[in-house]
């Protein structure tokens, strides 16, 4: 797509890459010029509620269109949001989106579709997220999906930044306590949260303004004391690693029984470089028949993919 007939409309497209903790949107032209790389506050109807979470994409909607030049049209958007993983779900923010959008085709998907889009393959492997939360999602080549994990921090999320965080707390309490050995972890923890021993950090755990985020935050304390060789805090990260290898593995079961070799894409806060997790990860799937990569891409490049496909797919029929 471009300019129309008269050669006054640019065509543009539209990518959303929506989390809990934040969105990131990028507007890109036919030719792949960049027009806004827009990042707002988190949007996971789980965690915001319906109308918060439309509130927010009105927003970066407006925004958006702040970000068409004179004579341009939005052709297509896609959108990968989280907590958007259940037909229901999909299908009332789908009709949200195209209500903002008249005219324009609208993919709507959960956001762990994106990490396997945005490399610009054919789609077709797994993704293990692991950031505030967990998931792995799949595709195979007779394009069947499915997804393991990723049920939130209450029945959920193992291994995520959440789990860890709250698995580190309780660390530091029970070496408080004596139940457990001391640990290198008590000191990055008090330091990250800004008090002086580990009682102190009960009000502000059990405050209602502690969110999920800060949780996670805490999970930096964890890195750093096993770099320094904490045996706790390794323990912590290899109980991660097992549960992530899991999600992954069960999936890999149910969607490429009998294939030798499955992609596997890493995407996520928990996989920044030399992360001890993805490390461990690597060492748990690669015997297994996994072939693990971390993305090469932002999630949100796999968004404005799937806004390229869609329009080409209308143009085709």
């Amino acid at each position: 797509m471009g300019a129309n007939e008269e050669g006054m409309q640019m065509d543009v497209f539209v990518g959303v890459d929506g989390g809990g903790t934040k969105t990131r949107a990028q507007v890109v032209t036919a030719d792949g010029q960049l027009l806004a790389d827009l990042l707002v506050a988190g949007c996971n109807v789980n965690h915001h509620g319906w109308l918060e979470t439309e509130r927010r994409l009105s927003d970066l909607f407006a925004a958006i269109r702040s970000a068409v030049p004179a004579g341009g049209r939005v052709a297509a958007i896609a959108l990968g949001l989280a907590g958007v993983d259940r037909e229901a779900e999909r299908t009332r923010m789908l009709a949200f989106v195209t209500a903002e959008w008249p005219g324009a085709e609208v993919r709507v998907e959960n956001d762990a579709v994106l990490a396997l889009a945005a490399d610009g393959g054919d789609g077709v492997g797994i993704v293990l997220i692991g950031g505030t939360g967990s998931i792995a999602y799949g595709k195979n080549l007779a394009g069947r999906t499915a997804r393991v994990g990723g049920w939130g921090y209450g029945i959920g999320d193992e291994g995520s930044g959440y789990d860890i965080g709250r698995r580190a707390l309780q660390a530091v309490m029970k070496a408080y306590d004596g139940r457990r050995p001391p640990t290198a972890l008590t000191q990055h923890v008090l330091a990250h949260l800004g008090v002086a021993e580990p009682s102190a950090l009960i009000p502000i755990v059990y405050d209602s303004q502690f969110t999920r985020q800060q949780m996670a935050s805490v999970t930096q304390c964890v890195f750093a004391a096993a770099q320094e060789g904490d045996f706790t805090s390794q323990q912590l990260l290899d109980a991660a690693a097992a549960e992530l290898s899991e999600l992954v593995l069960t999936l890999k079961q149910q969607l490429f029984a009998g294939v030798a070799t499955v992609t596997v894409v890493t995407a996520g806060g928990l996989f920044h470089p030399g992360s001890a997790v993805g490390e461990a990860i690597r060492q748990q799937l690669e015997p297994r028949g996994c072939r693990v990569l971390a993305a090469s891409a932002p999630p949100v490049a796999g968004a404005v993919r799937l806004a390229r496909q869609a329009a080409a797919e209308l143009d085709k029929s």
